[in-house]
């Protein structure tokens, strides 16, 4: 296939992945809790064992328990499904389904088993035999195995064992392109390769690394490692995914102190306890300090707004800083002491107490002036000037207000256990049908609180007619008089059941009565008083639930809702502010004649006492806190928050026996590991996150070195000098060169933990300049050819085109917080467009993201210390549907449009692949397009070119 043809299928080379990880997490607690006391080394009913793999292969009386990768055929998931012919297990009840579900997977996956000897007889490794694995022993300098670049000395002497040298020197196009994607993640330009194949001084190389290294771009790309191994994501993870609208700034963090070369040791300590260290350094490191510690705070959520299950957050932050900074799986202790490594279930616990005794953000409302549990990046000084005395001027009205709606429903209460023992039916009557009648003159004796309540009836639906009221008020002590009238339609009976409305007047004393308003009449009105007519006995409460004393608290001032009933009634009245006379005359006429029935009145006088007349001047007082509390949120000063963790109420836990937080067994006092020293956490230290922080970056911590070490190496040479990354312990591989191991972990703390100058040693090595490996090579006989990442493939794809925003992002474009709906049934999961890096694109936990998913992306949801490289149809499908590949094809046949079709070609072949094209690939290419403008126009002509060549092998591989 010609270097330029389409590629339909990528080569695979898949990192091995821990099978047995689901089981040490899912079926090995399982079968200790629910099988093992029956089925282990004191019982074993029906001659099986299932303590071990060797127990479940020889299996019982009825043979092998298990048949790998057929659960259907296996007789252990027989028992516990219940199939017919086999004895149900475990004999006192059915498994959980998800228990099933979890033994099924594991069988099917081949029943990976690690359970294999060197325990001691209570199943776990000692301290003793622990310390005399190579991982446990500490770091010590070797010898250098010859003369010349230490690391060269270090292959070369087992590959001459082997009879092997090193591969010949990579071109120079090759290691420019090698090198400027393994520090920057992008490809070079056609004009960088071109000055380096020119560049002739010995120092060239040298030269080109201390650029990369320089560029803003290489924080980008390794960050992006760092990142994978934290699960970074912009969601927290539980049923209903919510945003994490802060957590942008730890990926900010990361990026920043990758480019600025912070010290990994200070670099971890920043993360586990940053702040605590804020609060005791300068206020220009406050903010950054604080917002380091997203690395504990990128733990996953199980529960929205709540720590219920902290438990299960706890867990994955143990797991990940003993996988991400130890090379420890301490995680497989939470259960029972570990198998194969010497950490224990007190090891597991003594960590998980200092985990507890800290506080963890949680995503929150913005509604709120504070999302919950978001720590404030201002110094305490800071925001002792600024933010707190606006606080305590907020928290001032808010207790106001608290104290006056507390009276409100207090009064409301008291009003509502005797109002309706106050009514006193003053008049009523009825008018003809189609007649006139007067409700005459009634003469009320009225004393300040008292409540007029005047009701008139249409008696029966007439239809669209209406009912004339006209009255007269005259307040006898004040000397006043008002007279009003009004329409009642008949319509308003439409959808009242019971064929009655009823139109309210409340009598204002102080004005004039006044008909309630149509739009507060409407059912959707204020809750409060409850008014009906039953028969003909006029009826007033207040409404008997429980949100009817609130209701009182919404009282305007001067007038009293009433609550409308199920059919539509409504009603208001007034209080008499003076103790007096008032007389009313008024008339009703129904203006539709030949009707039985025609409008009825009632006039009635409520004694209501202090209580209700107090409430209009309350919600007066409280209406008028609105607008001050108001102003005071519009000039609240701005403080930003980050989603981190901040010392909590320190205390040690208890053991979760069996893992079960609802079983708890003795407490552990918090300390470190017990085969790493198992120092306890120091007198008043808080959570113990600061002493956690001393012991993981510790120089004579023989783990943390080595570890970071073998990733810079893995992500240089395409494989780590020990295999398994996130496992330096006995299930883990054991290390291709030791000694340059250490030498590498001894000369990268000796050197200040700069990964710079790590990646200085590693690259100007002859071993890293080799030209690439046919097939991955343990010693290191060449430089192992990669696929690109996921990120660096979109990130090449835009900057071939043109379009690549290269400047930092900042926050994702999420909703507003206070309009968030997302639940389980409808979690969040949006994507984002943007042209900038693929670093900056939003990290879902419970959806992949459509592009980094299909290209082998990191799962936010687990720590990922080396990406996988799988070959599925559907990304070679990619390739020729995909509407931004082939928007970024149209691009780059954009940016060739002049000229003639052999200096177009010229123009294609290196902005694409960064080199001249080849006789052959000039013929290809002019084939190509001759034949493809027969039936396309030649812009389509162009970016189908592009599109072969965006595809082809040269642009998806580094050599």
């Amino acid at each position: 296939m010609s270097r330029a043809g389409l590629v339909l299928l990528l080569l695979a080379a898949a990192v091995p992945v821990r099978a047995d990880d689901h089981f040490e997490k899912h079926v090995r607690p399982l079968l200790a809790e629910h099988c093992v006391g029956c089925h282990g080394p004191e019982k074993q009913k029906g001659g099986l064992r299932l303590d071990s793999k060797a127990g479940w292969q020889t299996g019982g009386d009825a043979g092998p328990a298990v048949v790998p990768g057929n659960p259907d055929a296996s007789l252990l998931l027989k028992a516990v499904r219940g199939a017919d012919g086999v004895e149900r297990m475990p004999p006192k009840g059915k498994l959980p389904d998800a228990a099933i579900a979890a033994l099924t997977k594991w069988v099917k996956d081949g029943a990976p088993d690690p359970r294999v000897g060197g325990a001691t007889a209570s199943g776990a490794m000692t301290i003793e035999a622990g310390k005399k694995w190579w991982a446990f022993q500490p770091v010590k300098r070797p010898p250098v195995p010859g003369s010349g670049n230490p690391i060269d000395a270090f292959l070369l002497a087992k590959l001459r064992a082997k009879g092997q040298s090193f591969a010949p020197p990579a071109d120079r196009r090759t290691l420019l392109r090698r090198a400027t994607y393994d520090l920057t993640g992008l490809p070079p330009t056609a004009e960088e390769v071109e000055a380096f194949e020119k560049d002739t001084a010995p120092d060239a190389f040298a030269k080109v690394v201390e650029r990369l290294l320089g560029s803003p771009h290489y924080g980008e790309r390794w960050g992006r490692h760092w990142l994978d191994l934290v699960r970074y994501a912009d969601t927290a993870g539980e049923n209903s995914d919510h945003p994490l609208p802060h957590a942008w700034r730890y990926r900010n963090w990361v990026v920043d102190a990758v480019n600025a070369d912070v010290p990994y040791d200070r670099f971890v300590r920043e993360q586990l306890a940053g702040d605590i260290l804020a609060a005791r350094g300068p206020a220009t490191e406050y903010a950054p300090r604080i917002v380091a510690t997203g690395f504990l705070a990128m733990a996953r959520r199980f529960d929205h707004d709540s720590d219920k299950s902290m438990h299960l957050t706890h867990e994955d932050g143990i797991d990940t800083l003993g996988k991400a900074l130890l090379g420890l799986t301490i995680g497989c202790a939470r259960c029972h002491d570990h198998k194969y490594d010497p950490v224990s279930v007190r090891d597991y616990y003594a960590l998980y107490g200092i985990l507890d005794s800290s506080k963890f953000s949680f995503p929150g409302c913005e509604a709120k002036q504070q999302p919950r549990d978001m720590v404030p990046l201002l110094p305490p000084a800071e925001w002792d000037r600024v933010v707190k005395p606006h606080r305590e001027k907020l928290a001032a009205l808010d207790a106001e207000q608290r104290a006056i709606v507390a009276e409100q429903e207090a009064r409301g209460n008291a009003v509502q256990a005797t109002f309706a023992k106050s009514r006193l039916a003053v008049g009523a009557g009825e008018s003809p049908d189609g007649g006139e009648a007067a409700f005459g003159t009634r003469a009320v004796e009225v004393k300040a609180g008292d409540l007029l309540l005047l009701s008139v009836t249409p008696l029966k639906n007439h239809g669209a007619d209406t009912t004339q009221i006209e009255f007269d008020v005259e307040d006898t002590t004040g000397g006043r008089k008002w007279s009003a009238a009004a329409e009642l339609a008949d319509d308003l009976l439409a959808g009242n059941p019971h064929g009655r409305a009823q139109t309210w007047w409340f009598f204002d004393l102080r004005t004039r009565p006044t008909l309630l308003p149509e739009a507060v009449r409407d059912v959707n009105g204020k809750a409060g008083l409850f008014a009906w007519r039953n028969g003909d006995t006029p009826s007033v409460l207040v409404n008997s639930t429980k949100a009817a004393a609130k209701a009182w608290t919404e009282l305007p001032p001067r007038s009293l809702f009433v609550h409308p009933a199920a059919n539509g009634n409504v009603g208001v009245g007034w209080l008499s502010p003076v103790s007096g006379t008032v007389r009313i005359t008024g008339r009703v006429k129904d203006a539709h004649p030949g009707g039985p029935d025609g409008v009825g009145w009632v006039l009635e006088r409520f004694a209501t006492g202090p209580d209700l007349a107090a409430l209009p001047a309350l919600a007066e007082r409280r209406r008028a806190i609105e607008p001050r509390r108001a102003e005071l949120m519009r000039t609240a000063p701005r403080q930003d928050v980050a989603f981190a963790v901040v010392e909590g109420t320190p205390a040690d836990a208890k053991v979760h026996l069996r893992g079960d937080p609802e079983k708890p067994g003795p407490v552990v006092p918090r300390r470190w590991l017990e085969v790493l020293g198992g120092q306890p956490i120091t007198p008043n230290a808080g959570s113990g996150r600061l002493d956690l922080a001393g012991w993981v970056a510790s120089a004579d911590n023989p783990l943390t070195a080595r570890v970071m070490a073998n990733r810079v190496w893995l992500h240089h040479f395409g494989q780590g000098i020990v295999r398994t990354p996130n496992d330096f312990g006995t299930r883990g591989a054991a290390p291709t060169h030791p000694a340059l191991l250490d030498w590498l972990a001894a000369e990268f703390v000796s050197g200040g933990w700069s990964l710079k100058a790590l990646h200085r040693k590693i690259m100007l090595s002859t071993a890293y300049q080799q030209s690439a490996a046919a097939a991955p090579n343990e010693l290191f006989a060449g430089v192992e050819r990669r696929r690109l990442t996921a990120e660096e493939l979109r990130d090449s794809l835009l900057a071939v085109g043109g379009n690549l925003d290269r400047t930092p992002a900042g926050p994702h474009p999420f909703p507003p917080e206070s309009a968030w709906g997302y639940t389980q049934h409808t979690p969040f999961g949006t994507f984002f467009d943007t042209d900038r890096r693929s670093v900056y694109l939003v990290g879902v936990r419970n959806r992949r993201h459509p592009f980094l998913g299909l290209f082998d992306g990191a799962d936010p949801n687990a720590t990922t210390p080396q990406r996988q490289t799988t070959t599925v149809p559907t990304q070679a499908l990619y390739f020729l549907n995909d509407p931004f590949f082939h928007a970024q094809a149209d691009r780059v046949a954009a940016r060739v449009t002049s000229g003639d079709e052999a200096g177009r070609v010229d123009r294609l072949f290196r902005v694409v692949l960064q080199r001249p094209p080849s006789v052959a690939d000039r013929t290809f290419a002019a084939g190509f397009v001759e034949r493809y403008r027969r039936s396309a126009d030649d812009r389509a002509a162009w970016a189908a070119l592009a599109r072969v060549l965006l595809a082809s092998n040269e642009f998806l591989y580094v050599d």
